[in-house]
């Protein structure tokens, strides 16, 4: 009689905390890279991928929010400190 070993379960991709961190601050840096990493992760089929690549597109939408307010802060302080020489 032999032993067979059952076969092995496929849990599902397992992501380190070093590539989610890395994904993150590339998101959070280069946000149109982000977007593109978001929607290639959202479009996998389990929920681990869905849940990265949902949260990549969140960092790098409000990394864009965030740019444009501040440059349009900074526009607006230039323009107000231009008329008090």
């Amino acid at each position: 009689m032999y032993y067979q070993q059952p076969p092995p379960v496929y849990m599902g991709p397992q992501y380190s905390g070093c590539l989610k961190a890395l994904l993150y601050l590339v998101s959070l840096f280069v946000p149109i890279v982000g977007i593109i990493i978001g929607i290639i992760f959202m479009s996998k089929g389990d929920p681990i991928s869905s849940a990265l690549g949902k949260t990549c597109l969140g960092i790098s939408i409000a990394a864009i929010v965030l740019a444009c307010c501040i440059g349009v802060g900074i526009a607006g302080f230039s323009i107000l400190s231009q008329g008090s020489y």
